[in-house]
This record gives structure tokens, sequence and C-alpha cells, in this order.
């Protein structure tokens, strides 16, 4: 990595620290925005400095991730957003009988998997703390409490992928005017997205040797409409750039 890297994710660490640490909702958000985009130009600037160095391309890696009951079914949507977004693949592994956590594997260029796994740690502690305060005062029936929180989570996955992508698109729209400007040092005859699908090829090829009877599955969503709205408000509030927190406190991991 060079120093302009270290002093990158300096700064994006640095404004993280400012958001999380400011009372002032409207100041946070603006650190946070300032934070999230440039982790998304890091994304695809590493996957540019990897096309140009043709002699020795990194390969794609995979690494296991947990995530802990209750509700592992949601998070592991929350999981394969995340990874999708950032140009990865989620496959999950499922759990040992009676056992209180599920494996997740995340296969991607290390960089990207390093994304991953730090945003699904701070997006799953943000999940929890808000559903805990959003959840109605009065306790209802045990299955219409798990409803509104399964209801709540998805709303909040849902608002979260929408976020990612489009800072994904206007990250690699930025990348690519910047390629393409005249006299530009970065101009170079292959596009951004080119390099970007190159990679997509690499990853989804590298999961498919990994698990090669991989197949989908649904997950309930639940029926509640106001832990939906509740969780879809959450969503829009949540910090996209990660909190320092502990990790294994949410998710653990283990390298494949």
């Amino acid at each position: 990595m060079t120093r302009t890297d270290d002093s990158r994710l300096a700064t994006i660490r640095s404004l993280l620290a400012k958001a999380e640490s400011t009372p002032y909702s409207e100041e946070a958000e603006a650190f946070t925005a300032k934070a999230t985009a440039l982790m998304a130009r890091y994304s695809i600037d590493q996957a540019l400095l990897w096309a140009a160095d043709t002699a020795q391309h990194a390969e794609p890696v995979e690494r296991r991730l947990v995530v802990h009951r209750p509700f592992t079914a949601q998070k592991a949507v929350l999981v394969n957003q995340v990874a999708t977004a950032l140009r990865c693949r989620a496959v999950r592994l499922g759990r040992e009988p009676g056992a209180p956590q599920e494996w997740i594997s995340i296969v991607g260029f290390a960089d990207d998997v390093d994304l991953v796994e730090e945003l699904v740690t701070s997006l799953l502690v943000q999940m929890a703390t808000a559903m805990n305060g959003a959840e109605p005062a009065m306790r209802q029936r045990p299955s219409d409490t798990a409803s509104w929180r399964r209801s709540f989570m998805m709303g909040f996955i849902d608002v979260i992928s929408h976020r990612l992508v489009e800072q994904q698109r206007d990250a690699l729209a930025d990348a690519e005017r910047e390629r393409t400007r005249p006299g530009a040092a970065a101009q170079s005859a292959t596009s951004t997205a080119l390099v970007l699908a190159e990679r997509d090829d690499r990853v989804e090829a590298a999961t498919r040797a990994r698990f090669p009877r991989l197949r989908t599955s649904r997950v309930g969503g639940g029926s509640s409409s106001h832990g939906r709205r509740a969780g879809t408000s959450a969503g829009h509030a949540a910090d996209l750039g990660g909190r320092r927190l502990p990790p294994r406190r949410e998710l653990g991991q283990r390298s494949g």
C-alpha cells in the first residue's frame, strides 16, 4: 500500500471519528457522507491499481464470518447485500444443529473483503441499537414481536442496499470522468467499468470453484408494516462508514 493510500485511510478514520463524536446530526451526516464517498472511491482505485499490475495480479480470497442468533437469516441478507454492493459474493454455510451462530463465506479481493467485514460489523451493531430503540413500548405476543423485528430488519437492509449501490455508482462515474479527462495521468484505453467487470468475473469464478452447488433461498421479511417503516427510517440514518467497535461482539471471522 502506498503512502497516499495510508493518508486517505487515515482521513476516512478521522472523518468517522468526528461523525461519531459530534452531538449535531447535520454535522455528523456531513462527516459521514465524505468518509463513505472516500471509501467507495478507495475501492475503485484499488481495482485500477490491480489492473495496472499485470505481472502480479492478486486473486480473490475467502473469509468466513459468523453471525449470531437470533434472526440469523435476516442478518445473512444484510451480509449478502453489503458484499454484493462491494463486489464480493456471500455464501451461507449454515450452522450445526443447536449452535447459536451461522457461518457465512465472503469471496472477493482482499481490500473489498476487508471493507465488507468492517461495514457489516458496524451495521449489525447499528441495526440492533436502532431496533431496540424503536420497538413499541407495549409488549405484544412473542410471535408479533418477532414479526415486527423481522420487518424492521428487512426495511433497514433495503435502504442500506440502495444507499451503497448509489455510492458505488457515483464513485464509478467520478473515476471514469477523471480517466477520460484530457491530459489526465490516469487516462488509459481500458474503462473503469471493464476493470471492475473483469474482477467481478474472477470473483464469480472463484466462488463457483469453492462452492459448485450453490442455490438461492428466500428469507421471511415479517408482516409488520410499522416495523418495516421503522427499519426504513433507521436505514436512512445509519452510518455507512462503520463505527470502530470490537468486531467479535456481533461478527466473528475465520480464514478459509
